[in-house]
């Protein structure tokens, strides 16, 4: 117990920190379902993913907003999948069949550098 505290002494310390230097809580947790942007309404924007988990290397993104960048990560934060889009562009359909078993993020780009992240995972 004793080695214990100085660790959870030390996590609150660092949340502290990262705190103070403006970062908002959802940016401390890559594996957050959601980013939200300062005066963002969460409700406004409606995406799905499906399938997930995915089977068969196909990936279908649709949103109200339009897409503009997708990119895939594996679960040691290097990009694996990356795709810009026009704008307008409401659904996209990713191939992704070179993915290897495993899980991985899914970070979805919107006008004004908003962007919204999701875990998948490839079977």
């Amino acid at each position: 117990m004793k080695k214990f505290l100085p660790l959870f002494a030390m996590f609150f310390v660092w949340a502290a920190l990262v705190t103070a230097n403006g970062l908002p809580a959802a940016e401390m947790n890559s594996m957050e379902r959601t980013f939200f942007q300062p005066g963002q309404d969460p409700l406004s924007r409606e995406i799905e993913l499906y399938p997930n988990p995915i089977t068969e290397g196909r990936l279908t993104i649709t949103s109200t907003e339009s897409i503009l960048s997708v990119q895939i990560l594996n679960i040691t934060g290097k990009i694996v999948f990356n795709q810009e889009f026009q704008s307008n562009t409401n659904a996209v359909d990713l191939q992704l069949d070179k993915l290897e078993n495993g899980i991985y993020l899914v970070r979805i780009g919107f006008a004004g550098k908003e962007t919204h992240t999701e875990k998948v995972m490839v079977k």
